[in-house]
């Protein structure tokens, strides 16, 4: 939860999932923040039409990776995230993504973007 919600500070990200737990290094799956996000691209002339562009846009993915970077300046090596990966779509309580307070339900997040987490793995 501290290296998440380090992350969370960040303007540009709503939500993070640090995953690592018996692994050889960290990694997570950030929701970004759609409003920045979005003024951001606007600012920046970067074409979208849904937030699925957004999160695979690469000036997108450079701003959240400027993000995670100063994040781990402040964190010791253990504790760094080494690979992340944008989600392509909201949280939504009705599809078991958050408790209705909006809390993240790690769990099914981990189950939903298994394949996802694979790839951040492969070295």
């Amino acid at each position: 939860a501290y290296i998440e919600n380090k992350l969370k500070f960040s303007p540009y990200i709503q939500d993070a999932v640090v995953i690592g737990d018996t692994r050889k290094y960290l990694v997570a799956l950030i929701l970004i923040d759609e409003d920045n996000v979005t003024k951001f691209a606007q600012d920046e002339r970067i074409p979208f039409t849904t937030f699925q562009d957004l999160t695979q846009n690469p000036a997108v993915v450079r701003l959240i990776d400027g993000e995670v970077d100063r994040v781990n300046k402040t964190l010791s090596q253990v504790e760094t995230v080494k690979k992340f990966a944008l989600l392509p779509r909201r949280f939504y309580a009705e599809e078991g993504d958050v408790t209705p307070t909006m809390k993240v339900k790690r769990r099914a997040l981990e189950t939903r973007y298994a394949d996802l987490i694979r790839t951040l793995y492969r070295d």
